[in-house]
């Protein structure tokens, strides 16, 4: 499915709101900061490849700021690639400070702040969700800001890749067409896991079976983060395998089942903490939901993973400053 999107249908005073809405709506909430007077003439167009989303960005010179509080509304956890074709930008994610050039490729994470200064450019881009990319997002986190092309062979593959995706187009490219589609996106994705691979210097990505098998047990694992019971034992029993086969499995991912298991509960927790919604509720009612019920030990590994505490989380998120 193609999606196209111009600023020009709007009056020249709505253009530039009218794009922030565009792009919340498609990568998610952004400050945007035009940098001309007057009208913004800008257009996006997007198409869904397999599990990723490609698309072809316009704009004149422009700020964008993605802060922690934006992130905390948004449950989307994406990538994002970002291949300069006219034009240049400068991004700063992770202390990293990136100039992105013509024939640049750059990575980012956009659950994580972010800031991006552009000129007039036209940018294509690729998002992929966290889920696709077999490798830990808490290990991913350094590798924000990186030009693909500068660091690794395999980031290589991907300029290339999407240099021929971005020629052919995406609005009406015969190769964006099923059941292309699905295989060009899944190319993208296992580029991108070997160029961080590569530059992490983490284990290669597994089979297709150990694949399969890996997205199967994360599914179960999602559905029983409540009990605090959980553990590699319990998951091995269920699936029919050993403790040693369970941490075989995870090897490729780059972590361990027990480490998996205590991400995703806080990552539950901490999205919970950002939910004004949910400020009545106190915070070790949220973290007994998620199968933490050690207060204290609970509050030592929210800290260890985000800098903050749980309270002080809450606080900046939502201004909550009382729990519960």
């Amino acid at each position: 499915m193609t999606t196209l999107a111009d600023t020009s249908d709007h009056a020249a005073r709505d253009q530039a709101e009218y794009w922030r809405h565009l792009i919340t709506t498609a990568f998610g909430p952004f400050h945007i900061h035009p940098r001309l007077t007057g009208g913004f003439a800008a257009r996006l167009s997007g198409r869904t490849l397999g599990p990723v989303e490609a698309g072809d960005v316009y704009a004149p010179p422009h700020a964008v700021r993605r802060s922690a509080r934006q992130i905390a509304r948004d449950t989307r956890e994406c990538y994002k690639l970002g291949l300069v074709l006219h034009g240049s930008c400068v991004l700063r994610q992770n202390g990293r400070h990136a100039r992105v050039g013509v024939g640049d490729v750059v990575f980012y994470d956009l659950t994580r702040p972010v800031e991006i200064s552009f000129d007039a450019h036209h940018i294509f881009t690729v998002v992929i969700p966290h889920r696709a990319v077999p490798l830990p997002p808490e290990r991913l986190a350094s590798f924000g800001g990186t030009l693909l092309a500068e660091r690794t062979r395999h980031g290589r593959l991907v300029s290339s890749l999407l240099g021929a995706l971005a020629e052919d187009g995406v609005e009406d490219g015969a190769a964006t067409d099923e059941p292309y589609a699905h295989h060009l996106g899944g190319a993208i994705v296992e580029l991108v896991t070997g160029a961080a691979s590569e530059w992490l210097g983490a284990p290669p990505s597994p089979s297709p079976e150990g694949a399969e098998m890996l997205r199967a047990i994360k599914e179960w694992i999602e559905g029983r983060l409540h009990d605090p019971a959980l553990c590699p034992a319990t998951i091995a029993e269920a699936h029919h395998i050993s403790v040693r086969q369970l941490y075989r499995v995870f090897q490729p991912a780059g972590t361990t089942v027990a480490r998996y298991v205590r991400t995703r509960r806080l990552e539950h927790c901490r999205r919970e903490l950002s939910d004004p919604f949910l400020g009545t509720q106190r915070i070790g009612a949220i973290a007994n939901r998620w199968g933490l019920p050690d207060a204290a030990a609970f509050s030592r590994a929210f800290r260890a993973a985000y800098g903050v505490t749980p309270t002080a989380y809450r606080a900046a998120t939502t201004g909550i400053l009382r729990d519960g």
